[in-house]
């Protein structure tokens, strides 16, 4: 289990002005940890922990309570659908965003059923995902009938 921080990026500012939305990866390869929280930075984000599987990124969702979580469908541990349900239950104000390079209706359906707000491919542009990672906390925002 390799815990990574994050130490080293530069602090994040949000374009709106406001708080910089606090982000938690979970992907069991480190290339796609890398790759996201240097995107996930120069985006106007905090990468507040990455974890390499499920377990991980339940403990890490209890302990940073990040605004979202971005969650690897398929990872050692039980894969997405477990975290999905274990984040929700450590950390409920957590939006989970699934990710994966499997588009099947199938696999969305299973992470959205189990608590997703949104559903995100891997190879995304850093633009693109700053966008989808912005709806998905007004979506929670939405749901939860507060402000995002």
């Amino acid at each position: 289990m390799a815990r990574d921080y994050g130490v080293g990026m530069p602090e994040p500012s949000s374009p709106e002005g406001g708080s910089v939305p606090r982000v938690l990866i979970a992907d069991d390869d480190p290339d796609v940890r890398a790759v996201l929280s240097a995107q996930l930075a120069s985006g106007g984000f905090e990468v507040v922990a990455t974890a390499a599987d499920t377990d991980e990124a339940i403990a890490f969702a209890a302990e940073h309570r990040a605004d979202i979580a971005i969650v690897d469908v398929q990872m050692p541990g039980g894969g997405g659908v477990r975290a999905t349900h274990g984040i929700r239950a450590a950390a409920p104000e957590t939006a989970i965003v699934a990710l994966s390079a499997d588009e099947s209706e199938r696999v969305v359906l299973e992470m959205l059923t189990a608590g997703a707000v949104t559903y995100i491919r891997k190879g995304v542009g850093a633009e693109e995902l700053g966008g989808l990672l912005r709806e998905s906390l007004r979506a929670r925002a939405r749901l939860s009938g507060g402000r995002g």
